[in-house]
């Protein structure tokens, strides 16, 4: 079996419950070692079947027995029967972490479920934040059922993202003892956490708001802000049954301005926005700044030798830069290389890997998925689209997957990193 990759063993237990049981026992075993796989991304079936009348219940919505899809960046092929994801057209993904997705029902449900294995489970508890004695409703549930999905855009005016806390980074499993939830909700303005074996969300009471990242380094709870990226970092390593998180840093990150100032004005780019994340590599911290354009005018090439056309992208990724956050001195250092690394950054718990880990993957490049939430969810037409990945060394944004013949993606493609249990 050591010698059967990720897709085979996954079918493999999927053959009978003798198979599954075998798989797990084998992946369970100390003498498993999981070979590195690059993150696969979930993505809507192929436009041809998105109108199959097969899929869709007498109101025309998808019915939940519909599959996604998962494309292998190595393979450059994309997987239908590999995965278990009826499951994301009954709730909003608002996350993805170690190989889970954090899904948001219309009653705001939180769960976690895992696309390959079709385990899941329940974000138990009540759904509130604050002290004891001044708790205050973490969702408005009332306008989030039916009359009121579209106002909030499905979930994510309540979570904009959801990330796993566990206590070993090094185990694929989650351990309901030590392990809890991050979330950046109520439109990116607050932060909460959540351990598994306690049951109720407490506020992290930030000052920045509002957020675009959050991420766990070094058994730290960190999170960056919409605001000039400032980071904040709490320690929970003392939470035990009764969370007391301590913040223990707030620094103020200084955006490129000028640098930004100067690619924007050579590219004739008037209107642009900020967004941050956090990644951790190689043992350290870093910070990324995504430029996004506004309202661009770009030039495609047309099929069967046609002449260019002008496509109007509501937005569009232009550029990125990369720092390394020195938490012990409070300061920025900006990077011109990742070396052999390689991000992946988007709507999922940020990741770096290396490229020798990572086959089908360029060195020193960022692959990134639309994560401009705001935006995507106000076009019907548009969203999901801004993906590709960005090499540092080039300066430049290049496509993996092919976005556009596309109509609006639903839903918005994650990162997911292949995990069965």
């Amino acid at each position: 079996m050591r010698r059967l990759c990720f897709v085979d063993i996954l079918r493999m237990t999927r053959a009978c419950s003798w198979w599954f049981s075998v798989g797990e026992s084998y992946t369970s075993s100390p003498s498993y070692r999981p070979c590195f796989q690059t993150p696969w991304l979930l993505i809507p079936p192929p436009e041809e079947e998105e109108e199959d009348d097969d899929d869709k219940d007498d109101k025309g919505e998808r019915k939940s027995n519909s599959s996604l899809c998962f494309f292998n960046l190595e393979e450059k092929k994309a997987y239908r029967d590999v995965s278990l994801c009826r499951e994301v057209y009954e709730g909003r993904c608002v996350g993805s972490s170690h190989g889970w997705l954090f899904l948001l029902d219309k009653t705001a449900n939180l769960s976690l479920f895992n696309p390959f294995s079709g385990a899941r489970i329940q974000v138990e508890g009540s759904l509130k934040v604050g002290r004891e004695e001044e708790e205050e409703e973490l969702f408005d549930v009332d306008s989030y059922t039916a009359d009121g999905a579209k106002k909030y855009t499905g979930g994510r005016a309540f979570i904009s993202k959801a990330i796993l806390m566990m206590s070993d980074m090094g185990k694929k499993k989650i351990n309901k003892d030590k392990d809890g939830v991050v979330l950046i909700y109520r439109g990116g303005q607050k932060l909460a956490f959540c351990m598994f074996n306690d049951g109720r969300f407490m506020d992290l009471c930030g000052a920045h708001e509002s957020y675009d990242d959050v991420i766990c380094y070094d058994n730290l709870v960190c999170a960056i802000s919409q605001l000039y990226g400032f980071v904040e970092v709490w320690d929970l390593s003392t939470t035990g049954s009764s969370p007391s998180p301590i913040k223990v840093m707030d620094m103020r990150c200084c955006l490129p301005l000028k640098k930004a100032s100067v690619f924007l004005e050579s590219s004739e780019q008037i209107a642009c926005s900020y967004h941050f994340y956090l990644v951790e590599s190689c043992g350290e911290l870093l910070s990324v700044v995504r430029i996004v354009g506004e309202f661009m005018d770009v030039h495609v090439d047309g099929k069967d030798n046609q002449p260019q056309k002008k496509i109007l992208y509501p937005y569009k990724t232009l550029i990125f830069y990369v720092f390394r956050l020195d938490l012990h001195h409070e300061i920025l250092v900006e990077i011109e290389s990742l070396g052999d690394q390689v991000l992946f950054l988007g709507g999922n718990h940020s990741k770096s890997l290396r490229v020798q880990d990572c086959p089908g993957c360029v060195k020193d490049s960022i692959y990134f998925t639309d994560s401009y939430w705001e935006r995507a969810d106000e076009d019907d037409s548009y969203g999901g689209h801004d993906m590709g990945y960005y090499n540092l060394k080039d300066r430049c944004v290049k496509r993996f997957y092919d976005t556009q013949q596309r109509y609006k993606m639903k839903p918005t493609p994650f990162w997911v990193l292949p995990n069965l249990w």
